[in-house]
């Protein structure tokens, strides 16, 4: 079908689509009344269209790729290596099959490109080159592609199977929580800031190309019409007449055929946001051209009219504002800032503010909205009679605030010194204090087994009991105070958690910053002089915290955006620092071979340590229970005999050694 003839297809077939399902017979004879042809196409989308149902919401596009979509139809066909059990659903970009691998013995979504794709090679082309870019992307919340293929003339894509429900399976359900509803969209932005950063856009952004697994972890699908940022202009050409992307989630730009970049899938996100709050979507119309409109020209309604009493609603509503903005240039400009505001509200609903929660439904906030407006109103009445009363009871309250404030200031004192403790209060210690530093990495921290935490308590004995010549804890961490400033400075200019930066020395050097070890690692973060040069440090320069600082800061930012950013990502990174990301990623598929639902964390890597190589087995698998051993002294300094406060707490307060 040459680009002409789909554009007066696709013009037909909207028009059709913008009518009541029993007229579009009568509007197709009479536009089509001259042109058979056309309308014997535009009648088979419509009748795809309809079989899709709402498996997928499909763009123009899309709608093409139906033309000619038969490739499959005995259930019990094999492709290549896999065998088909039973049809999921079926889209313009492809038919998906539920399949199982005859070579692993595990179940994979197969997607089955139409020959519309087979048809166009350059498009074909491209496609793959997307596909395979897509597929090198390793994280926690983004779909794993095993492989992008062809046997016997048919193309595909094998992906795993995610045994979960989509947003808009949830968004239906109406039994999301807020704090669910914060923990997809922390889950969501960070996949698409791990694929932003490998150079991918997804622009296809909805509540059907996102699922939940019944254990929580959110996925994102389909990056079927995904584009490589820097791929060159004539791989990247839209096809003539076609809107890229579901209209009801498409950015602006997209609608005005702009080039996009990362801030459209902001947007899109925004939109998902949006309908999962409201119920309704931001932008809609009677027709895709009223739609349009909308997006182009009206702001969206606030979601939370009258919210004014809750902190949590007020910056939900900001970050979906912002994530909304019609220039791009005032939306968010990556998924990073749109994850620490996300962030925010979830340490907000940790606070348990009194009108809403986390576990507050998001079906019953507006509601409750609603009767807190009306009480108010009853509530200004009263309060314009005892105004004197209040201003005496915040003042009091206020001055209990300080006094409060000064007697808590510092750390927290502590019953019992660890060597005081029994063995089981120890390990009980160790528990509640991994929890605590795991969530000062990230969101998400997983509960460990007893076996990782003796691992981790092994460490903190060590620590304890130094070998002799070794220097004490008080030395130790003593050294750590006027490096603190420059850390975190560096660490949080990338949005790391501090915490990797504060800790990352005490195992690596000690806090010694010219030290150098027996394979010539050297300075505060022990870098290869061949890694420093690539961050930018002379090898003259590597006793410099202030210029080492900046080039760990930056290391340890390019392995998140290789492995994730929430807790358990992070103990990857951790591991990477220690081990290269590649080996990391090695070990990780290696057990991807045998169990496709692993927790993805170190963690995991340490269960299975007798799967890894020896060199895992004899060092690395003790790098992350070090750290986790080493933050959990120096946060809690008084019980193990540190006349400090904890060194988190001292970041901002020393002076950086020139």
């Amino acid at each position: 079908m040459t680009p002409e003839r789909w554009q007066k297809v696709e013009r037909v077939l909207q028009a059709a689509l913008d009518l009541p399902a029993p007229e579009r017979g009568a509007l197709l004879a009479e536009t089509c009344s001259e042109d058979p042809e056309l309308q014997r196409e535009a009648m088979s989308l419509l009748q795809a269209y309809d079989a899709a149902g709402d498996f997928l919401e499909q763009s123009a596009l899309e709608q093409d790729a139906l033309v000619e979509h038969d490739q499959i139809t005995p259930i019990a066909r094999e492709i290549g290596p896999y065998k088909i059990i039973e049809q999921l659903g079926r889209g313009g970009m492809g038919e998906v099959y539920l399949a199982k691998d005859q070579r692993l013995d595990r179940p994979v979504a197969l997607k089955v490109l139409p020959p519309y794709f087979v048809s166009d090679e350059a498009r074909l082309r491209r496609f793959q080159i997307e596909a395979r870019a897509a597929s090198g992307l390793n994280h926690s919340n983004i779909l794993t592609i095993y492989e992008v293929g062809e046997s016997e003339g048919v193309h595909f894509i094998a992906t795993e199977f995610i045994d979960g429900k989509t947003i808009r399976e949830l968004i239906r359900a109406e039994t999301l929580t807020l704090g669910e509803l914060i923990d997809i969209a922390i889950q969501l932005v960070s996949g698409l800031s791990a694929a932003h950063a490998a150079g991918i856009v997804h622009r296809d952004i909805k509540p059907e190309n996102v699922m939940r697994r019944h254990d929580g972890v959110v996925r994102i699908l389909d990056f079927g019409i995904a584009k490589l940022v820097e791929a060159p202009a004539s791989e990247m050409a839209t096809e003539v007449g076609a809107l890229l992307g579901t209209p009801a989630y498409v950015s602006p730009e997209q609608v005005r055929g702009h080039a996009v970049d990362e801030r459209t899938d902001i947007w899109s996100c925004g939109v998902v946001l949006y309908e999962i709050l409201n119920g309704q979507r931001p932008f809609a119309g009677d027709t895709n051209a009223d739609t349009i409109v909308t997006i182009l020209e009206r702001p969206p309604a606030q979601i939370f009219p009258g919210d004014g009493r809750s902190r949590a609603l007020r910056l939900i509503q900001s970050i979906i504002n912002k994530a909304l903005r019609k220039d791009v240039n005032e939306r968010y400009q990556t998924a990073a800032e749109m994850l620490d505001d996300l962030r925010s509200v979830k340490r907000q609903l940790a606070l348990h503010e009194k009108l809403i929660s986390a576990q507050t439904r998001v079906a019953e906030i507006p509601a409750l909205v609603t009767a807190q407006i009306s009480r108010s109103h009853q509530r200004r009445l009263a309060i314009a009679g005892i105004a004197a009363l209040a201003v005496i009871v915040l003042l009091v309250g206020f001055l209990f605030r300080r006094s409060i404030l000064s007697r808590t200031d510092g750390p927290s004192p502590v019953t019992k010194i660890y060597t005081q403790m029994s063995e089981a209060e120890q390990l009980g210690f160790v528990s509640e204090q991994e929890q605590r530093i795991a969530a000062m990495m990230g969101d998400r921290p997983v509960k460990l087994n007893d076996e990782a935490l003796r691992a981790i308590k092994k460490q903190v004995d060590r620590y304890v009991a130094p070998r002799p010549g070794s220097d004490s804890l008080p030395v130790i961490y003593g050294r750590a105070a006027p490096y603190l400033p420059v850390i975190t400075k560096e660490f949080s200019a990338r949005r790391i958690p501090v915490v990797i930066g504060i800790y990352l020395p005490m195992i690596e050097s000690a806090y010694k910053p010219c030290y150098e070890n027996s394979i010539g690692a050297k300075g505060l973060f022990q870098f290869l002089p061949q890694t420093a040069a690539q961050y930018g440090v002379a090898r003259a320069d590597m006793c410099d915290v202030n210029k080492m600082a900046p080039a760990a800061a930056h290391y340890i930012a390019d392995r998140m955006a290789d492995l994730g950013d929430d807790s358990q990502s992070m103990t990857l990174v951790l591991l990477s620092y220690n081990r290269g990301a590649n080996s990391v990623l090695d070990a990780l598929r290696l057990l991807r071979e045998t169990d496709v639902n692993y927790e993805r964390n170190f963690w995991t890597l340490f269960a299975n340590r007798d799967k890894l190589d020896e060199t895992f087995r004899q060092e690395s698998a003790y790098y992350v229970p070090a750290f986790f051993a080493a933050a959990i002294i120096g946060e809690n300094p008084q019980a193990f005999g540190l006349n400090i406060p904890p060194l988190s707490s001292q970041a901002n307060g020393a002076v950086a050694r020139p």
